[in-house]
């Protein structure tokens, strides 16, 4: 991969934030880097942006790419740490952003962990920190067919979780790599059931389980809002349902006990030049909430 990762709705994100130069904001999604370049530009020598991420490859590739800058920290750490890396910090977030969406860095360079469908011969690891945690293998090798399909249709939202869960543990001595298992996928799931890979939504279950990013997301929403200054805000793009239906509710649920107030009456979606452009944007939804 020769080119940086553009995030998705980058000057959205950014503008919702309302970026005060001596502020101090966190990107709890590092990534490549984009979205925390974004915010240092608008800040002076007195703010501060702490950045997160659970990658280390991803750290390892900003390290590299970026200068240093001394009103920039970067730590490796699951974002639902959050309050922790604050204190040790020792001031008061006026801005939090959440990116939950896998870069293309992360797809095209997973570094062996099979993050995308299209990585034929990766191992099923998919695990954010290698260092930490069950691999997608694990999870196929050990639940049994009722709790893979429950797995598939939960957190894949899979009309196919049944029969595809049966055939997996029918196959399981010979699932190893990210080709084994979309082959099965695309056997089982009939071939007019969609256009997109029929492997998409499997995938996305078992990242999502592997690296427990529900009940993160849900874990970190509550503890950055309770971290925010008085008028900060809290900025999250989302890419599938689940993901959205959680900021949807946590927002929606802030706003009504009047602790916090919608930027947006609704999520903001890409352009349709944004999808034009990178068509990974289109299901993308930034939402912002404002502490009273």
């Amino acid at each position: 991969m020769d080119k940086i990762h553009v995030p998705v709705l980058l000057n959205e994100s950014i503008d919702s934030l309302n970026i005060k130069p001596d502020g101090f904001y966190v990107d709890c999604t590092l990534g490549d880097g984009g979205h925390s370049q974004a915010i240092l530009k608008q800040l002076s020598s007195k703010g501060l942006l702490l950045s997160i991420d659970q990658d280390s490859f991803a750290i390892e590739f900003v390290k590299d790419f970026y200068k240093a800058q001394p009103n920039w920290i970067i730590k490796q750490s699951n974002f639902r740490y959050i309050d922790k890396l604050v204190a040790e910090i020792g001031r008061t977030p006026d801005g939090i952003l959440m990116d939950l969406g896998l870069s293309s860095r992360q797809l095209e360079e997973s570094h062996n962990r099979g993050f995308s469908y299209q990585e034929d011969n990766e191992p099923l690891d998919m695990r954010m920190d290698t260092n930490l945690g069950v691999t997608a293998k694990d999870i196929l090798v050990v639940l049994n067919n009722k709790q893979l399909a429950k797995l598939f249709l939960e957190y894949g939202e899979e009309r196919y979780c049944a029969l595809i869960a049966k055939t997996i543990k029918e196959n399981i001595d010979h699932i190893n790599t990210v080709g084994d298992l979309t082959r099965l996928i695309y056997k089982v799931v009939p071939a007019n059931n969609t256009i997109k890979n029929p492997s998409r939504r499997v995938f996305q279950a078992l990242r999502i389980v592997v690296n427990d990013e529900l009940d993160s997301l849900t874990e970190t929403l509550d503890r950055s809002f309770k971290l925010l200054s008085k008028n900060g805000r809290l900025s999250v793009i989302s890419f599938h349902s689940l993901e959205d239906r959680i900021v949807k509710t946590y927002f929606n649920d802030k706003a009504g006990s009047g602790e916090g107030e919608l930027l947006f009456k609704s999520s903001i979606a890409p352009t349709d030049t944004e999808i034009e452009q990178n068509s990974r944007s289109a299901s993308a939804k930034l939402r912002c909430l404002i502490k009273n």
